[in-house]
């Protein structure tokens, strides 16, 4: 069981190590050779939590062993691997305990410009994104990076949460929060969700796509309600292959003859931000159709699923809750 219910897991060991840095105002961190986490990234908490310990003669595992059993945490093989590597798992029991711990005695930021936050949020995105990328590329480094979702077919979405959740915290601190079952990318002073839109679909740039699938309407509707939703949509034309579809799906591990074309390179073009301050813009967002609802597909079990929103992009541009824009 979750030491804390409303815990969002790091996806990535980039994220895992910003949000620890952030804890302790250590400074930004980055990931050294082999995309391994840095022993300084430990040190910086045990400093921070005031430990009267040796923290250079432990090996990196075993000062993670420390300071999860000071924090009330247990370690295990799951939490460490060869080459005295920390695994993500590892690296989220730390968070999440020292989470806990830093919660009572964490400042809140302060953003008085929604405007302001969004052009900071959608600056340092834009800085942690590649111009061109490549499907094969994408999702290896996805692996390398310890990233919980290099398997899904729609990597491109997964991959910019990969890449800019990381770099916001360690840029503005904050990160991903959970609100009832639902997990949303990023919290500052208001919470931002991450989603990327493809300008139109297999057909080519004459099969225009308006939608843009967003998260579950009832969770939605929570976080509005809560002091509003912001949404981070990338834009960007898609390149589709179906030898592309052929690899992912032996690199995954799965066997047979892919049925669809996946997205074999995704070149962003542009940066929105957009924000539901209240449920009275939600409703009147519904009625002009800037949002629409829709069922999804049932789960592998045959339980239904919630229905979810999706925003239509082509009449949000431009209206009330648009509140900022960046070319790439």
């Amino acid at each position: 069981m979750s030491l804390d219910s409303q815990f969002a897991p790091a996806k990535s060991k980039l994220e895992a190590v910003g949000r620890i840095s952030n804890l302790t105002n250590s400074g930004p961190e980055d990931l050294g050779p082999g995309s391994k986490e840095r022993k300084r990234v430990l040190i910086n908490l045990a400093n921070g939590l005031n430990l009267d310990l040796d923290a250079e003669s432990l090996s990196k595992q075993q000062l993670g062993e420390r300071l999860l059993s000071y924090l009330g945490g247990k370690w295990n093989s799951d939490c460490e691997s060869t080459g005295q590597t920390i695994t993500l798992v590892g690296l989220n029991r730390i968070l999440e305990f020292s989470e806990v711990h830093f919660r009572k005695t964490a400042s809140p930021n302060t953003w008085t410009s929604l405007t302001d936050e969004a052009n900071s949020i959608l600056n340092i995105a834009k800085k942690s994104i590649p111009k061109n990328w490549i499907g094969k590329d994408c999702v290896i480094e996805m692996k390398e990076g310890g990233s919980t979702k290099w398997r899904q077919t729609e990597w491109q979405g997964f991959y910019f949460e990969f890449r800019a959740i990381g770099h916001l915290v360690n840029s503005l601190g904050g990160g991903p929060v959970k609100i009832g079952f639902t997990e949303f990318d990023y919290q500052l002073q208001r919470v931002w969700d991450l989603k990327v839109h493809s300008n139109f679909g297999v057909a080519g740039p004459k099969s225009v796509n308006k939608a843009c699938q967003l998260n579950d309407q009832l969770a939605m509707r929570q976080v509005v309600g809560e002091g509003g939703l912001g949404l981070v949509v990338l834009s960007g034309d898609p390149t589709y292959s179906l030898e592309f579809s052929r690899w992912h799906k032996q690199f995954r591990g799965s066997e047979g003859e892919p049925i669809k074309q996946l997205k074999e390179v995704f070149t962003p073009t542009h940066l929105e931000a957009f924000f539901i301050p209240d449920e009275s813009v939600l409703e009147s967002a519904l009625r002009d159709g800037l949002l629409n609802q829709f069922a999804q597909g049932k789960q592998p079990n045959g339980a239904p699923r919630n229905p979810k929103y999706s925003l239509d992009i082509s009449k949000a541009r431009g209206s009330e809750i648009q509140f900022a824009e960046l070319p790439i």
